[in-house]
């Protein structure tokens, strides 16, 4: 609606890294305001990752078909009507459960470092909940050095065009997709610690045959891996979590969680184009996957003697 600029960039990508953090927090905290049911909860955590894995592949082709027969600004006008049928579901909604007693003593409400300072509280408190930051922070570490240096790896060691890209990631959200769905048939008995963190591993195995060979066969193959594992992480992950947190303290639990998914993303990122001129764009990303798998199987040994709340 305005001339574009950098500084007004900024602060659109700013407005919308906040309401969409704050976003995601909810849909992962709320259906437990909605439901006791454990396997309901399973099923309802399952169905959110599989549509928000499918929104990441139409949103993209829909934008595509409308910039390929039109202005290219159109395709800015879908966020705004999206946003307003998001916001009408929402109306609808109605807390069912409440928690068992307040989440502070006073009468105003809690600042936002009162929140954070109960978020890290709680975390801290519970081996459980240690176990799964370990598992947002660590895993996703990784894989944050993939985003500066995978247009590199397409055209340096795999050798193919820009398109690919498009293509393989479209792989990715397919197994994450996948996983979400298999994920909701996981029985309630086989959610645990352990499991989560053994997916880590197949996911950190996933990224390095994606990186590890010239060829672009495996590298389609090791995205279909990793997303599927991914894709069962990310529901099975927000189920333990509402599992072992009180409800009081879900919601900043919640945001802390994802606060370690995005810092970790974030530091690889300075340090991987100094990594690259060392040793090789192929050498980090494979450096990199293989340090999720060895995290993972460390957190596996760790999760199972852990007692959840």
């Amino acid at each position: 609606a305005m001339p574009v600029c950098m500084a007004s960039l900024l602060v659109v990508a700013i407005v919308m890294g906040l309401a969409g953090a704050a976003a995601s927090t909810a849909v992962e905290t709320f259906p437990r305001y909605l439901t006791n049911d454990e396997v309901l909860l399973a099923r309802v955590n399952s169905l959110n990752s599989v549509v928000t894995f499918v929104a990441v592949i139409a949103g993209p082709l829909f934008a595509g078909a409308i910039a390929g027969v039109t202005d290219n600004h159109l395709v800015f006008a879908l966020l705004p009507v999206t946003s307003v049928l998001g916001v009408l579901v929402a109306l609808g909604l109605r807390e069912r459960v409440r928690p068992e007693r307040p989440q502070d003593s006073g009468q105003t409400t809690p600042s936002l470092l009162a929140r954070v300072a109960d978020g890290v509280r709680a975390t801290v408190a519970s081996p459980a909940l240690i176990v799964l930051f370990a598992v947002c922070f660590l895993g996703n570490l990784g894989f944050g050095a993939f985003d500066s240096l995978e247009s590199l790896f397409y055209r340096d060691v795999l050798r193919v065009g820009a398109e690919w890209m498009g293509w393989l990631t479209a792989i990715v959200g397919v197994g994450a997709t996948v996983g979400s769905l298999l994920a909701g048939r996981v029985p309630t008995r086989r959610v645990t610690l352990p499991a989560l963190c053994g997916l880590l591993v197949v996911e950190g195995l996933g990224a390095v045959l994606y990186t590890a060979t010239p060829f672009v066969w495996c590298a389609a193959a090791g995205q279909l891996v990793l997303g599927a594992a991914n894709g069962m992480i990310m529901p099975l992950r927000v189920t333990l979590t509402q599992r072992n947190c009180e409800l009081g303290h879900l919601g900043s639990v919640s945001a802390l969680m994802r606060v370690g998914i995005s810092v970790s993303g974030t530091l690889p990122l300075l340090a991987a184009p100094l990594l690259a001129d060392a040793f090789g764009v192929q050498a980090v990303l494979v450096s990199a996957a293989a340090l999720v798998a060895l995290t993972g199987a460390a957190l596996v040994a760790a999760a199972g003697r852990v007692r959840e709340d």
